[in-house]
């Protein structure tokens, strides 16, 4: 009876071990799935958050790499009047223009083209501010005057409103063939000054080289005109200019103007040899 009781025993003891293995087990697959589900999720949301965030960073990089500058209407109309004014020669007109308006861009250069105006400089026809008193207006290529072009700065000085101004031939961003540059008191002028200053002449890489005509007239409208020859950009004396002393004693050349025995443009020797033919408004990024 013993005998039987214990081979009872032992068959319920096997019975027990055997649910103990089987709940073990049950524990450790339901472990396992659980690891393998709580693996799985943020790997998909990794996967996820990696292919949204390059389309967000996408859009800030585009709008950036635009150099194109917002206008407003007024502005537009503003462009649109200046070109109109350079295309019919009306260098006064622009001058007062760009003296009235308060341009917003701040950073330069800009390039306006007739349809949009862009924080560079590119090749083809339109307005360059290279800073808000002085603009180009022309043919560019590569960044550059090339062509006909001109240029005009607006100034206010103690004597007047005044701009200056060059037009003519270019080449790699310098005035070299036919042109002319000078200033004009246009405005406010409140003492004698001459009023006009014209130089018309051929120049070479922005100095003037042979013969030139030189302009004045003062503000009662009187004009005078000289004509002499220069080389690169320095006076080259003859016998037209007539030597001589002014009241300190100093020397001084004279050349009477053409057919004008009244008018005579006058230098001292150390201004005789400086280089003072030359273009007024050079283009900064050569």
């Amino acid at each position: 009876m013993f005998e039987k009781w214990t081979d009872q025993g032992k068959r319920e003891n096997l019975h027990v071990l055997l649910w103990i293995g089987l709940i073990t087990v049950l524990l450790l697959l339901l472990s396992v799935a659980g690891s393998i589900r709580n693996g799985e999720e943020p790997n998909q949301d990794i996967t996820e958050a990696e292919k949204v965030e390059p389309r967000a960073m996408a859009m800030p990089l585009n709008e950036t790499l635009s150099d194109e500058i917002i206008l407003s209407p007024g502005d537009k109309e503003f462009l649109t009047q200046l070109t109109w004014l350079f295309d019919q020669g009306d260098l006064e007109g622009a001058a007062r223009l760009l003296n009235s308006y308060d341009i917003p861009w701040k950073e330069f250069p800009c390039m306006y083209d007739g349809a949009a105006m862009r924080g560079k400089i590119s090749s083809g026809k339109g307005l360059v501010f290279v800073k808000a008193s002085t603009v180009f207006y022309g043919s560019f290529d590569y960044g550059k005057p090339e062509g006909e072009c001109a240029a005009l700065q607006i100034l206010e000085l103690e004597e007047g409103k005044r701009y200056d101004y060059s037009y003519g031939t270019w080449v790699s961003g310098k005035m070299n063939g036919n042109g002319e540059c000078g200033y004009n008191y246009y405005d406010g002028v409140t003492k004698d000054v001459t009023k006009l200053n014209a130089k018309r002449a051929v120049f070479k890489d922005d100095l003037m080289q042979g013969e030139i005509t030189y302009t004045s007239t003062n503000a009662e409208g009187e004009i005078a005109v000289w004509q002499f020859q220069v080389f690169d950009g320095v006076i080259v004396k003859d016998e037209r200019w007539i030597q001589g002393m002014d009241s300190s004693g100093a020397v001084i050349y004279k050349l009477m103007a053409k057919d004008d025995d009244v008018h005579a443009y006058t230098l001292g020797e150390n201004a005789m040899g400086e280089v003072r033919w030359k273009n007024l408004i050079l283009f900064p990024y050569v």
